[in-house]
């Protein structure tokens, strides 16, 4: 083996690094916390290998032929490994459904179309590599530092720091809610980076509307249970029309007493028009929903069960 041989290759970046997650949790206040948006996005993480730039989501999917106006990127020093989010905006917001119609274009031509009328923004909130050596070991609160000199020392129009505060939770959740913001992300400003786990070092805060829907049909699971409530709301004009289905949030208990009077109350046809394929049932049935928003035909984002309010 000569010399050559064992001089060490040139340095790399890892393949992926699965993003941390955030367990969920209600405002509070905390001064060992950094509390900033929860952006409405889609979560990537950007690696910058010699001469190439990646861009990978949550499961892996490459991003880059999709997002050509994130190209920018590729500037960036080598050995960068970059947590973040990708928005497109509405009125200054972010919306997900446009990020959406992004993420769903496949042609070329139709690619570039959106990435001129839907330009999108990245907005990073954490560094996980630096000159091609893993940080993430180190406290948030120095990853951050670090980041905020990197972005400082590469500015771009559609490169944005995500902005923080530190101490007051409830307030920026207040602030963000009032702005129709999803809301916000508490962090320990000691904790490490843990690539794909979910911890409570990690805290996210929604905004949920919450809404009295009807019970119009169920999703039958077996003979004797259900998946979820086809569920129904009055629309600005007062007529009543099919939002969607929800099947997170019911207990043990109410589960057993929706079972009760679901299956009693069968009809044939669904009180209003709906493309689920459910059985339907008699009006009277009501509950409580908290959803984020509707999405462009009019369902519910997200929803979750909160209660069973029957008829008298």
């Amino acid at each position: 083996m000569t010399e050559a041989d064992d001089r060490p290759g040139p340095p790399e970046l890892p393949d992926f690094v699965p993003p941390m997650l955030a367990k969920i949790g209600a405002p509070f206040d905390s001064d060992a916390h950094l509390f900033e948006i929860k952006w409405d996005g889609m979560r990537a993480l950007t690696f910058t290998d010699p001469g190439r730039l990646r861009l990978y989501n949550r499961q892996r999917v490459a991003l880059v032929e999709r997002y050509p106006d994130l190209g920018f990127l590729a500037e960036l020093p080598p050995g960068v490994v970059l947590d973040g989010e990708i928005v497109v905006t509405r009125e200054g917001k972010p919306d997900f459904h446009l990020v959406m119609r992004r993420q769903h274009a496949r042609s070329p031509m139709r690619i570039q179309s959106l990435a001129r009328t839907l330009p999108a923004t990245y907005i990073v909130f954490d560094l996980l590599y630096q000159d091609f050596t893993s940080i993430m070991g180190l406290p948030l609160a120095e990853r951050r530092e670090r980041l905020r000199r990197l972005v400082e020392a590469h500015p771009h129009e559609k490169l944005i720091l995500s902005d923080g505060i530190v101490g007051h939770g409830r307030a920026l959740f207040e602030q963000a809610s009032d702005q129709g913001l999803e809301g916000i992300v508490g962090k320990r400003l000691d904790s490490k980076y843990l690539a794909g786990r979910r911890t409570d070092a990690w805290l996210k805060m929604k905004r949920a509307v919450v809404v009295h829907c009807a019970i119009i049909g169920f999703l039958p699971d077996g003979g004797d249970d259900f998946k979820s409530l086809v569920i129904a709301l009055d629309d600005d004009g007062g007529e009543l029309r099919s939002v969607g289905q929800v099947g997170s949030g019911i207990d043990a208990a109410t589960r057993a007493e929706l079972n009760r009077l679901l299956w009693q109350r069968l009809r044939d046809t669904p009180l209003v028009p709906s493309d689920a394929d459910a059985k339907w049932v008699e009006p009277g049935l009501y509950c409580t929903v908290s959803y984020l928003e509707r999405n462009p035909k009019g369902g519910l984002r997200a929803p979750v069960f909160l209660e069973l309010v029957r008829e008298s």
